[in-house]
């Protein structure tokens, strides 16, 4: 009796709750994980070439050092070459055709969704929400999954640049990271920024297509009315909110990559003068 007066339990109770990262991970994490492979050999290959190019210029300069090195080293910095080349390649292959994968994916499940939503769901999501998902938040997990590899592949490559550079400079070195850590905040900012923008621009564009849906759904009424030209300047005033949000990004973009690349004067001009002896040398 007490077994029959307790409440058999359902499938619905058991099932898991709905992951969409634990879904994606389990399809796509396999070709991911080929394509990080293939990034951290080409970031290890990267380090060998100055190495060998360090061995290659003490040949030249030294005529004691047999010949066969000197093919050795000819060899080995061609074969690293073409290999690096290789996996680079491939890493991009790779990841990029699993973001486009992920893309259409999501696309075809958030279409697919939206033709199935009750009234309520329809009210809740808009016109300009839906193509949001697709257009926008797609477009940012297809670039996370091309991209994702740099979650671990700076961090190596800062290590192995400041292994093989302290060797060479010593406590000079800290220097040149000590400007690399400042500049972490500065880029922080403008990311932040830019994410705000961002989230300013789907915004705009939420409003500019819900306004364009509603001015399709009720044509037959503004040209009775004629009020064309009052809707007109409605979407064209949000058409130029939308304009003035994706300059300001595009300002923001264009100084967040002029940092970066004055990154290296900059390091090379705080490390020189702290470096005890001042001379030029071919290796």
């Amino acid at each position: 009796q007490q077994q029959q007066q307790q409440q058999p339990k359902t499938d619905k109770d058991d099932a898991p709750t709905p992951s969409l990262t634990r879904v994606l991970a389990r399809v796509f994490l396999p070709r991911l994980a080929a394509a990080w492979l293939c990034k951290f050999i080409y970031d290890l290959l990267q380090f060998v070439n100055p190495s060998l190019l360090k061995y290659v210029i003490e040949y030249v300069e030294d005529k004691d050092i047999p010949v066969w090195k000197g093919y050795f080293y000819a060899v080995a910095f061609f074969c690293s070459s073409i290999t690096g080349t290789f996996f680079f390649h491939q890493l991009f292959h790779l990841g990029m055709t699993a973001g486009m994968q992920i893309k259409a994916v999501l696309i075809a499940a958030i279409y697919r969704k939206s033709l199935q939503l009750n009234p309520a769901g329809r009210k809740d999501s808009t016109v300009g929400e839906v193509v949001n998902l697709m257009s926008v938040d797609a477009q940012r997990l297809q670039d996370v999954a091309g991209y994702l590899w740099m979650l671990f592949s700076a961090p190596l490559q800062i290590t192995i640049a400041m292994v093989l550079l302290w060797q060479e400079l010593q406590a000079s070195v800290l220097a040149g990271l000590a400007v690399m850590i400042l500049l972490i905040p500065v880029n922080g900012f403008l990311a932040s920024v830019q994410r705000r923008l961002q989230v300013q621009q789907m915004k705009n564009k939420d409003n500019r297509i819900k306004l364009l849906n509603e001015i399709f759904s009720g044509i037959k009424v503004l040209k009775l009315y004629a009020w064309e030209l009052s809707f007109q300047r409605q979407v064209e005033d949000i058409r130029e909110l939308e304009l003035t949000t994706l300059r300001k990004a595009a300002y923001l973009n264009a100084v967040g990559t002029f940092t970066w690349t004055c990154a290296p004067f900059l390091v090379s001009v705080t490390v020189y003068p702290l470096i005890k002896v001042h001379y030029l040398s071919s290796d």
